[in-house]
């Protein structure tokens, strides 16, 4: 009876024993899974943080493009971008002349000249600026006449300018000339230089 005593021990420690080894390795195979699956959460949640980011920057990109929609195609539109529109510019000089009455409007206009990267700000790398330079020689009444030249080409002209330099003088005439009907329109003289600018976008960034 003892010996059938200490069998029965004997397999209820091995039947205990595979069943705390089974117990532990289901422990351990569950904290693996866990940890695992905790991973793949960590990893998960950093995906969709990562897609949430680029889904706003094309929303936002898309509000900059709507809103700045228009802006550009007006700027397009008045060859600010784009090729420069020569034709605009000497159509508005010879318009204007003839309206004012200006007898003598002389022009020019040099070839276009691509600007230097390192005198254009940094935010604008992705751009090309050209640069042309227009010069006028005219000879009018009075001042006025000079300011609706101007103003006509600021307004009128399709393209961006600015007025570099205005040197005016005063036509100096002698007794014969200030009789003749001719001359009584040209009292002043202007020599005038401005920079057209046209933007691209930049063939080499």
């Amino acid at each position: 009876m003892h010996k059938n005593l200490h069998s029965t021990t004997k397999k209820a420690l091995a039947v205990f024993i595979v069943i705390a080894l089974s117990m532990a390795t289901v422990v351990t195979l569950s904290d693996m899974y866990k940890v695992k699956a905790d991973e793949e959460e960590i990893k998960a949640k950093r995906e969709m943080r990562k897609w949430r980011n680029k889904i706003e920057e094309a929303n936002k990109n898309n509000q900059i493009l709507v809103k700045h929609e228009n802006t550009f195609k007006q700027l397009k539109d008045n060859s600010v971008i784009g090729d420069e529109n020569r034709l605009s510019w000497v159509e508005v000089v010879q318009k204007t002349a003839q309206s004012r009455g200006m007898a003598t409007v002389k022009y020019s206009i040099s070839n276009q000249v691509l600007q230097e990267k390192k005198s254009l700000d940094k935010r604008y790398k992705g751009i090309d600026v050209f640069k042309s330079t227009m010069s006028l020689d005219m000879k009018f009444m009075h001042e006025g006449d000079l300011f609706a030249m101007l103003n006509a080409l600021r307004s009128h002209a399709r393209g961006l300018s600015v007025v570099d330099k205005c040197d005016v003088e005063l036509i100096n005439k002698s007794g014969l000339e200030q009789l003749s009907a001719e001359m009584a329109r040209e009292n002043m003289r202007a020599y005038c230089e401005l920079s057209w600018y046209t933007l691209k976008k930049a063939s080499k960034v």
